[in-house]
């Protein structure tokens, strides 16, 4: 889809932290090994050879989240160039999962970059030292509606020791986050029966360094916000469904948008039926992994979801482009 195609709409989808794994650059090095420029333009932005860290791991490196940020970030703008440059397609919206609504915004030239990877970096960096380990837990709830997961983390907070709905990922499936001792309490309400409304279908603790997207990060939100406003920010090249309100935008002011993202829940069930509003009816994830693809067939069931971490996903894509473009 060129940019001035207006027929036919497909969105863009941008992975979040988590879908990070070893080996996740292979195919791109392999079959398109001009991607290794792009990736060798943010290894030298960061100091950090991501080209290595994305093929080889460790996974204990990977999983940092300073590095898994500009990780995921430089792997899935590989993916749409791939797209860009082979299949001359152009999204008519976008959107990312957290960390993903900066790969949005770079494949929406919002931004070059070597200012996207620094600046997730240094989001990461922050994220990952807000909280002292063994502080803050996160957990997936599955099976309890939206508002009955308010009401399991109103029951487990005291003063002092909040829990609270970090993503809202699909019907079904929120992802709560705070104060350990909080969160275990809210384990024991969702996996008790003791108020029987309030019981989930699983209760399943996150390895992750940190309670993202939760009050606790208020700190590393204002910190972040000179970063933000450091960067040159430009008119996006098509709309950004976002995070903290799921409002679909091209142009406005980005500082406060990321701002508060960081210590605000993902509401990507409402930016999904955003995008699917506008009339998208055909969505591409742009890898690593298939998590969006996953969430999304639970949001619109009437639509239909590719993921591109091979040269045969590419090639079913392209099918389906060629299709759309009769």
């Amino acid at each position: 889809m060129t940019k001035d195609d207006s027929q036919n709409p497909i969105a863009a989808l941008f992975p979040g932290q988590g879908s990070q794994y070893a080996g996740m650059n292979r195919v791109l090095l392999e079959q398109f090994p001009w991607t290794r420029e792009i990736y060798e333009e943010a290894s030298d932005a960061i100091g950090v050879d991501l080209n290595k860290l994305c093929l080889d791991g460790p996974e204990s490196d990977l999983q940092q989240t300073e590095n898994a940020q500009p990780a995921i970030l430089t792997t899935s703008y590989c993916w749409f160039q791939v797209l860009r440059r082979n299949l001359d397609f152009y999204p008519s919206a976008g959107g990312g999962h957290s960390l993903g609504e900066y790969s949005a915004l770079l494949a929406a030239e919002a931004l070059p970059l070597s200012s996207a990877v620094k600046l997730v970096r240094e989001r990461g960096r922050l994220m990952q030292q807000a909280v002292p380990v063994g502080k803050g837990k996160m957990a997936a709830i599955l099976g309890l509606s939206d508002e009955n997961t308010l009401k399991l983390c109103k029951a487990a907070s005291q003063p002092g020791s909040i829990v609270v709905p970090a993503n809202f990922n699909s019907p079904g499936q929120v992802v709560v986050a705070g104060n350990a001792e909080a969160v275990d309490r809210a384990e024991k309400l969702a996996t008790s029966g003791e108020v029987p409304e309030l019981k989930a279908r699983k209760f399943i603790p996150l390895k992750v360094s940190a309670p993202f997207h939760c009050p606790l990060m208020k700190p590393v939100a204002e910190k972040f916000e000179e970063s933000l406003k450091g960067v040159a920010w430009k008119e996006r090249t098509f709309p950004i469904a976002h995070n903290l309100d799921a409002v679909i935008r091209k142009d406005g002011d980005l500082v406060a948008l990321l701002r508060d993202q960081i210590d605000h829940p993902v509401r990507w069930t409402e930016c999904q039926q955003a995008l699917r509003a506008l009339g998208n009816t055909c969505y591409v994830e742009m890898g690593p992994g298939k998590v969006l693809s996953g969430l999304g067939k639970r949001i619109s069931d009437d639509a239909v979801f590719f993921n591109l971490e091979t040269a045969d996903d590419v090639k079913k894509f392209e099918s389906k482009l060629q299709e759309l473009r009769k």
